[in-house]
């Protein structure tokens, strides 16, 4: 069930009484009209489920309720200290200083916030497009202690990670970083060092949601043998996934809500510790929350660079492509680099086409292999399914094609030229 605070927020109309002391929270980008008697167009039709099997759908529905309102409320509350205004604040872009944005001064972030208040304000119209998707074979359970604790997860029976890397990869490289990943799972999002952001209501960590984080359906989306994966690492192939909760891939698949595309996809990511998620690009817009205590100082750090800063440097382009360079070898690459915890600059935003990366250390961690950095994760317009729908572009070293692009050399990348 959704909260009490919610419930407030969406009692408009002279049928349902007005709670006051809530009404006045609502963004001031939202007409509380649109709130209102809603229609959502799914993606797919209606799952029907025997009485059983509505029982673990409804855990599952509601946990999911759960983790889009604490996002929705988290992204529009305005951090201790900021200038922002019914906003949280983002770091966007890390070269030549650290520049920062209130996030819901974006129309994207707007619509993105407007839609999870309407799933909020209409959950039973909004549930015809939910489903637990037990029939796709490319969304898998972690298994393990993480699918034992949780009935949804037991009833679900998805193919496990351990299955996974045992039968669909090849590599045994990324088999010994994947076994180890499935084994450590459990510890990884479970950890005491995980923790929410303090803009969050409360806590949407696996602690508080197990259903959810175990039977999500998670992907780990390097792993196996791709063209792609000559530019990437074997330890973030082995050790790197993400589920989607709302969205086109996710568990909540609206296409529409009120006739207006509905582009959101909001899930979570778990990246093990001593990796380099490469430097890489989309032209979806996309924004992650630490939920992780560093171990150290700086042990998570992002960088961003925007598709039109002074150092990107166009090489060659096409009607739909702009090869870009950037010189990752500058003697002040090290500043390029911005530190993220739960409680401190949490929330990065990267607009389409920014070049991004993150490093995770785990040289002080007193038990790495049992380490991740853990973040929620979103995009905002993946409706806009004319810009190549977000396929993530792993860039590449520019002196060594189809090699992984590393800190201390020049790298090259594939930008999308939008299209709408």
């Amino acid at each position: 069930m959704i909260s009490n605070t919610i419930k407030s927020l969406i009692t408009l109309t002279t049928a349902v009484l007005i709670n006051v002391s809530y009404a006045q929270d609502i963004p001031d980008f939202i007409n509380p009209e649109d709130l209102k008697d809603v229609e959502c167009k799914c993606l797919e039709k209606k799952v029907k489920y025997s009485k059983q099997e509505q029982k673990y759908i409804d855990i599952l529905w509601e946990e999911s309720l759960k983790y889009l309102e604490a996002y929705a409320v988290a992204l529009t509350t305005a951090p201790e200290g900021s200038k922002c205004i019914n906003s949280d604040e983002a770091t966007y872009e890390t070269v030549d200083g650290f520049k920062k944005m209130c996030v819901m001064d974006r129309r994207d972030m707007q619509l993105l916030v407007k839609h999870i208040y309407q799933i909020l304000a209409n959950p039973d119209e909004a549930k015809k497009c939910f489903a637990a998707r037990e029939d796709v074979d490319w969304i898998y359970s972690p298994g393990g202690e993480l699918e034992a604790r949780s009935e949804v997860a037991q009833w679900l029976k998805r193919t496990t990670f351990k299955q996974f890397f045992d039968t669909k990869v090849t590599d045994p490289e990324v088999k010994a970083y994947g076994k180890s990943f499935t084994d450590n799972f459990f510890k990884m999002v479970t950890s005491d060092d995980v923790k929410t952001p303090p803009n969050f209501p409360y806590d949407v960590s696996a602690r508080s949601l197990p259903n959810l984080w175990a039977s999500v359906g998670w992907f780990p989306m390097y792993a196996e043998e791709s063209e792609r994966n000559k530019r990437n690492f074997d330890n973030v192939r082995g050790g790197y996934a993400y589920a989607e909760i709302l969205g086109h891939w996710g568990l909540l698949r609206i296409d529409e809500i009120n006739g207006v595309k509905v582009g959101a996809e909001v899930g979570m990511v778990v990246q093990s510790v001593n990796t380099l998620y490469p430097y890489h690009n989309h032209a979806i817009s996309e924004l992650y929350y630490t939920m992780r205590q560093p171990a150290c100082v700086n042990q998570f750090k992002t960088f961003a660079v925007r598709d039109n800063n002074e150092h990107v440097i166009t090489v060659s382009e096409s009607s739909n492509e702009r090869v870009i360079q950037f010189d990752a070898g500058a003697p002040n690459e090290h500043a390029m680099w911005a530190s993220s915890a739960y409680d401190r600059e949490p929330l990065v935003y990267f607009h389409e086409n920014t070049i991004h990366a993150f490093e995770v250390d785990g040289d002080c961690e007193s038990n790495p292999e049992e380490s991740a950095l853990v973040t929620v994760w979103a995009r905002s317009d993946a409706n806009e399914r004319a810009n190549d729908y977000g396929t993530t572009k792993l860039c590449e070293c520019a002196d060594e094609p189809n090699t992984p692009a590393v800190r201390g050399k020049k790298i090259q990348c594939q930008l999308t030229k939008l299209k709408f």
